[in-house]
């Protein structure tokens, strides 16, 4: 009897050890997937916090890059300023009264005209043989102003940053796209192209070295050509998400809105 009753007590034993056994087993794995499913909610929270956080970008890249009418803007602002100044330069290093005598040659060629009294002909030759004298006589003055446009729309935009007069007015300003600082030689091939720097020394070199038969085919096509490049510049600006023409793609640049 008493090696029966030993026998149960230690099959209870048993028991109760495989029983214990059991339940430190489940309670062993019950961490491991509390642990599983804290990972799963953390990576599901970083992972919308990074597509957030790729939207945000692309959102404020989208509203950073200024847009077609600030720029436009800008460019008007700017290209009247250079006309005031342009102005004063034109009276002050201009002969009045040559200037003043082609200037109403040219006036009584267009009331010619108008009138019937010479054919196309006629007064397509007579205005660009007075166009080639005004030319000659203000080449000092043109100088003068290339290198106004060469001070403000390089040299001064440079050093303040990327921004004219016209782009602080507007509150933009222009930046490298490879997170570089705008060098000198960016801002000279920018003016270039967009400012007409480059049209108007090869017009004022024609004006002095050509003759009136030059000058006037060589006048048209330059600034044929330069109409063509600012109205492609217009579409792109339009048309492209970044609002980059075609300047900014050769100069690697772009024009943003300046955060105030």
């Amino acid at each position: 009897m008493a090696d029966n009753d030993k026998k149960k007590s230690t099959k209870k034993v048993e028991k109760r050890e495989n029983k214990n056994k059991k339940s430190t087993k489940v309670v062993d794995t019950v961490p491991v997937d509390v642990e599983k499913s804290a990972e799963k909610v953390d990576n599901q929270e970083s992972s919308e916090v990074v597509s957030s956080t790729i939207v945000e970008k692309k959102s404020t890249i989208s509203d950073s890059n200024a847009s077609f009418v600030q720029r436009l803007g800008a460019y008007l602002i700017d290209m009247f300023l250079i006309f005031l100044i342009s102005s004063i330069v034109t009276m002050l290093f201009t002969s009045s009264n040559n200037y003043e005598k082609l200037s109403e040659e040219a006036n009584s060629v267009v009331e010619e005209y108008t009138n019937g009294k010479i054919d196309m002909n006629t007064y397509m030759n007579r205005v660009s043989s007075i166009s080639y004298d005004m030319a000659r006589e203000t080449g000092l003055s043109s100088i003068i102003m290339i290198a106004v446009y060469v001070l403000y729309f390089i040299v001064y935009q440079y050093y303040n940053k990327g921004q004219t007069i016209g782009k602080k007015l507007m509150k933009i300003r222009i930046e490298s796209v490879d997170s570089e600082q705008l060098s000198i030689n960016v801002m000279l091939v920018r003016a270039f192209i967009i400012n007409s720097i480059l049209v108007n020394l090869i017009v004022l070199t024609i004006s002095i070295l050509g003759n009136r038969d030059v000058y006037t085919t060589g006048v048209s096509i330059f600034q044929l050509i330069q109409y063509v490049v600012l109205f492609v510049i217009a579409l792109m600006v339009l048309s492209r998400k970044d609002k980059r023409g075609l300047h900014d793609i050769i100069c690697h640049t772009k024009v943003v809105n300046v955060e105030v």
